[in-house]
C-alpha cells in the first residue's frame, strides 16, 4: 500500500504543480497587461502636460515679441493714441512675420521644423490675447506669461511707457518641463 499511497501523493503534488503554473501564467499575462496599460497612461498625461507647456511657450514667445515691436514702434514713431491703435492692428495682423520671428527662435534652440509644425498646429498664434486692459488713457498689452506693458495717454498723446516688465521678462522661465513622475505600479 505504501507504494499505491506513493503513486497517489506524486500524480496529486503533479496535478497541483501543473494548476500552480497555468495559475502563474494566467496571473503573469494579467500583470503584463495592466503593468502596459499603466506605463501608457503615465507615459500619455506627460506628453500631454509637455505639450501645454510648450503651447504656453509658444504663445508667450508670440506676445513677446509684439509686445516689443509695439514699445519699439511708439517710442520711435508717432506718439498717440491712434497711432497706437494703428500699430497694434499692424503687428497683430502681420501672422507670417510673428510665426517667422517664433520659428527663428525655436531653430536657434535647436527645435526642427517638424515639432515646430505640430506646436503651431496645436497653439497657433497668440490671437486676441495681447490687448488686456484698453481704458480711457490707460492700455495694457501682454508681453507673456504674468508679464503686461502699460501704456499711459493724456489727451491723446503718449504720456508714460512702462516695460519694465517686458526687460526682466526671462522667456526660459516659461519652459519649465517637470521630470516624468515615478513609474508606480498597482
Amino acid at each position: 500500500m505504501d507504494k499505491k499511497k506513493m503513486k497517489i501523493l506524486v500524480v496529486v503534488d503533479v496535478v497541483i504543480l501543473v494548476a500552480l503554473i497555468v495559475v502563474l501564467k494566467s496571473l503573469q499575462g494579467g500583470y503584463e497587461e495592466q503593468a502596459k496599460r499603466t506605463v501608457n497612461e503615465q507615459e500619455s498625461a506627460y506628453l500631454e502636460k509637455n505639450t501645454q507647456v510648450l503651447v504656453e511657450q509658444w504663445r508667450s514667445v508670440d506676445q513677446y515679441s509684439m509686445a516689443w515691436k509695439l514699445v519699439y514702434s511708439m517710442l520711435s514713431g508717432a506718439k498717440t493714441e491712434a497711432a497706437f491703435k494703428s500699430n497694434l492692428a499692424a503687428i497683430e495682423n502681420d501672422k507670417d512675420a510673428r510665426f517667422k520671428q517664433i520659428s527663428h527662435l525655436y531653430t536657434g534652440a535647436g527645435i526642427n521644423d517638424a515639432v515646430q509644425n505640430s506646436i503651431y498646429e496645436k497653439a497657433g498664434l497668440a490671437e486676441g490675447s495681447i490687448l488686456v486692459k484698453n481704458e480711457k488713457g490707460s492700455k495694457e498689452v501682454a508681453c507673456g506669461k504674468d508679464c503686461v506693458v502699460k501704456f499711459t495717454f493724456a489727451k491723446g498723446k503718449l504720456k508714460n511707457v512702462d516695460y519694465s516688465a517686458l526687460v526682466q521678462y526671462n522667456l526660459a522661465n516659461s519652459l519649465k518641463i517637470e521630470k516624468p513622475a515615478e513609474y508606480h505600479f498597482e
